[in-house]
């Protein structure tokens, strides 16, 4: 059964496999500093304090139920009108409670039934979307922190392990065989989520390389050539079919050819830290905040502030921006929530008060009708195809949908899952709260 996992064992192989590389590059240091630079950077901890990871996965919406890590370790499904728990993985049984997740990182992809996800146990998992069953697992060498990505029937995942793998999932049953899966080798770490663009798919590893690969052979593609001085932390986000945004360790956000690699701005737009968060574009502007707290608005033509000045937060900015209605929501890491007037940054709301760690991204639906890009969701997107904007809830290799509200005026509520597992509800209009309770525990 994929339940009767030997975590202790399988944490030896891990740390073994990559101390065998022999190589003393960005991997091997990204294994053993990611516990304190993510503690340093985003939890503002000292690394004796991350004793246990939690994950910051963001929810995801698919057929009418949501996906959510409402617990250290946990994904369940929820019914999105009332957060009504429909199932938990792992679930409280004596088999489910041998398996320890240690923490999720990236938010669920839902396509054809499946509901797929990487853990910081190393572990891909795929689940039935109904039930919640397990039906497979794939083990990666090192822990996983970020989304996944698909297109038909092939999954890819990127792991500190350094290596992106793409897996046959029509050929996987309880435990992925080796002839089921494809690998390339980064030689560093990836931290950043793969984004697949028609039969290209894009990957940045923590030596701050921009990788463009076949998505069926994973080759290198062309001439394609792209590296920055640090880390690439930030998911690639593609706009318009051509322009690339990436982003990471060195403060720069950067404008790229899909073809090449080439920089389309004269100049990177510099941040006042590390591009984590992934951006929001809308029109000709790009929405994204750095781990110092600022929030920028830049020319997608030109990588110019668009903003007399930055919007500054409380704390640093892990989650990506949100555009409810005319309302961009910010939300810090000390569950600041803020409402800001997207034209010029100028504050309409806020703070509003969660009093939990918020890391993960905003998700914006409406109650009464979820529309997706002025369409009824039915059926689902299939992830795998990036397109213009930035999703409410992203899966960063899925289409990226803008979420509207109906003409009939249904309610639109922002949902925040916090650490712990806590989701809290903001009406975007005003910060106020949208349920009884502004941030509830979902009861198990």
């Amino acid at each position: 059964m994929i339940l009767r996992v030997a975590q202790d064992e399988g944490k030896n192989r891990r740390r073994t496999a990559i101390e065998h590389t022999g190589r003393t590059g960005a991997r091997a240091s990204g294994w053993r500093w990611l516990p304190l630079l993510l503690a340093v950077a985003i939890l503002g901890a000292a690394c004796a304090g991350v004793s246990k990871p939690e994950g910051w996965a963001g929810p995801t919406l698919a057929d009418d139920t949501l996906y959510a890590s409402i617990e250290p370790g946990k994904i369940a499904a929820l019914d999105p009108d009332d957060l009504a728990v429909k199932w938990v993985f792992p679930p409280d049984t004596e088999e489910g409670k041998r398996l320890d997740l240690e923490g999720v990182y990236g938010a669920p992809v839902v396509a054809a039934g499946v509901v797929y996800f990487g853990a910081y146990d190393g572990n891909v998992y795929a689940l039935d979307a109904e039930s919640g069953a397990p039906l497979w697992r794939f083990e990666t060498q090192d822990p996983i922190v970020s989304s996944l990505a698909v297109k038909d029937d092939r999954l890819y995942i990127g792991s500190t392990d350094g290596f992106l793998y793409a897996i046959d999932t029509t050929a996987c049953t309880n435990i992925c065989p080796a002839n089921a899966v494809q690998t390339f080798d980064t030689d560093s770490s990836i931290w950043a989520a793969p984004v697949v663009f028609g039969d290209v798919i894009y990957v940045g590893d923590m030596d701050g390389r921009l990788h463009a690969l076949d998505a069926a052979t994973l080759d290198r593609v062309g001439e394609f050539s792209f590296k920055t001085a640090a880390g690439l932390t930030m998911d690639p986000t593609l706009v318009d079919n051509d322009t690339l945004l990436v982003g990471g360790l060195d403060k720069e956000l950067y404008a790229l050819n899909p073809a090449t690699g080439d920089q389309l701005w004269s100049q990177p737009f510099k941040g006042g830290n590390w591009f984590w968060g992934r951006p929001l574009v809308d029109g000709g502007t790009i929405y994204v905040a750095d781990l110092e707290g600022n929030v920028h608005a830049v020319g997608l033509s030109d990588g110019e502030p668009k903003w007399d000045k930055p919007f500054k937060t409380e704390a640093a900015v892990r989650a990506a921006p949100l555009l409810a209605g005319d309302t961009l929501v910010v939300v810090d890491r000390h569950g600041n929530a803020y409402g800001l007037k997207p034209e010029d940054g100028v504050s309409k709301w806020g703070p509003t008060l969660l009093g939990k760690t918020v890391l993960s991204d905003p998700f914006l639906f409406e109650r009464r009708s979820l529309l997706i890009n002025g369409t009824d969701p039915e059926p689902s997107p299939v992830p795998g195809e990036s397109t213009r904007t930035t999703p409410a809830s992203p899966t960063p290799a899925s289409p990226t949908p803008t979420v509207e509200a109906s003409p009939e005026g249904g309610e639109m509520e922002v949902l925040i899952v916090a650490q712990g597992g806590d989701i809290c509800r903001i009406d975007p209009t005003d910060g106020s709260p949208a349920g009884a309770v502004l941030c509830a525990e979902v009861p198990l």
